[in-house]
């Protein structure tokens, strides 16, 4: 056992101690522990946080550590000052430490980050719930194998800068921002998260909430690069957006559009007005008409939710029409490769979520100029607050979600 500097208390406030455990605990230690703050570290360790009225209490402490079979690492008792900012360098996440259900999500104290020189650290006001995060959590394979390789889930965010590093000159103190972690960095379901400068981030538009500015992303930075850059999109042209209710369908109608095209979009009955409120030209209802069927023919078919493969869209495609699909599959890309030599309808994808961040941060600007002419707006489903986190992953799970669903990380801060 070790103690700082021994530091004097001041009369009648408790010591904090902040003791140090080997190997993560789970929410079930929480009673065992009550009182103390449990963070979860990087290195794998835990600390206890909190206030000890005596050395009789420290001794009770101690002695639960033992009765578990826990490994006590250090003990560390703080002044009054440095106590309190112990407490207060903490902050609220959502961690998982193993793959499952909605269940292995669990909102925990955590440490709060620190910038690094070229970091801005973002009080986080909002963030989402993506289609990709279920399986994410759910399974093995882009967060690791064996465990989760980055505790924390959550690709998107909006809220205000709280402290820049001395390197950092895009933004300041208080600057309103949103954007995109991408899958290196994850970390949006918590309450603070710190982002290199040249991340994908931009200044969120005045004229929108920080849930439409958290919503936007997740959609129109995959539905710009795949429409624009892959879909060489064109005034004039016949587009079907197939999933036209989902995060990126919504955006990709808004953004067909804008671009001057013919936009179809094919949805289930209950979202035809809100898919045609959106801008579609026509509307297809994918529960009585099967749009590869109807004779219709598209330059480009826009398969937002990968259940229409190529095969069945061909022949719904002009001559030199492509067809366009977010989920690709070993078939899709051995037919992209092959019609990329011959002529005629083509198949592109785009690994959208694995471009440079640099390249997020210019689409986040030019969509920031749609955003506040009226050209393209967020549509939110649901929100929930961050404690009910599990209840949103169920709910995206089923399938059936409008746009998007936002997580509201920061109570009574959403202005």
């Amino acid at each position: 056992m070790t103690n700082r500097d021994n530091p004097p208390t001041e009369p009648n406030q408790p010591a904090v101690y902040q003791i140090r455990i080997k190997g993560h605990l789970n929410e079930q230690w929480v009673d065992w522990f009550e009182g103390m703050n449990i963070t979860l570290e990087e290195n794998g360790n835990t600390l206890l946080t909190g206030p000890v009225i005596d050395q009789s209490a420290l001794h009770g402490l101690l002695k639960k550590v033992r009765d578990a079979g826990m490994t006590l690492l250090s003990v560390n008792q703080y002044h009054s000052a440095k106590g309190e900012n112990l407490m207060k360098n903490q902050m609220k996440a959502i961690v998982y430490t193993k793959f499952g259900s909605p269940d292995v999500l669990e909102l925990k104290e955590v440490a709060k980050p620190t910038p690094k020189d070229n970091e801005v650290l973002i009080r986080i006001v909002a963030t989402t719930v993506a289609v990709e995060d279920p399986g994410i959590r759910a399974r093995p394979g882009l967060n690791g194998f064996l465990k989760p390789k980055k505790s924390i889930l959550g690709f998107y965010l909006a809220g205000e800068v709280e402290a820049v590093g001395k390197d950092v000159k895009r933004f300041k103190k208080s600057d309103k921002v949103y954007g995109n972690t991408g899958l290196g960095l994850l970390g949006t379901y918590a309450e603070y998260i710190c982002m290199p400068e040249d991340g994908a981030l931009a200044m969120k538009p005045v004229s929108i909430t920080y849930e439409e500015a958290a919503a936007l992303p997740n959609g129109a930075l995959t539905a710009l690069p795949f429409l624009r850059d892959k879909g060489n999109i064109q005034s004039g042209q016949k587009v079907l957006i197939h999933g036209a209710s989902g995060a990126v369908g919504t955006i990709a109608v808004q953004l067909a559009k804008y671009f001057g095209a013919d936009v179809t979009g094919v949805c289930s009955t209950t979202n035809l007005e809100m898919v045609k409120s959106l801008g579609a030209d026509k509307v297809i209802d994918y529960t009585k008409e099967d749009f590869t069927k109807n004779g219709q023919t598209y330059d480009i078919i826009f398969d937002t939710v990968g259940n229409n493969p190529f095969s069945r869209c061909k022949g719904s495609l002009t001559e030199n029409g492509i067809y366009l699909t977010t989920v690709p599959s070993p078939t899709t890309m051995f037919q992209m490769l092959w019609t990329s030599r011959t002529g005629g309808r083509k198949v592109a994808i785009a690994a959208t979520g694995l471009r440079p961040s640099n390249e997020k941060t210019k689409e986040l600007i030019f969509l920031n100029g749609l955003i506040e002419t009226g050209k393209i707006k967020a549509v939110i489903d649901r929100s929930y607050p961050l404690e009910q986190i599990a209840e949103a992953h169920k709910y995206v799970e089923a399938g059936h979600k409008k746009g998007n669903v936002v997580i509201n990380v920061t109570h009574g801060y959403l202005s």
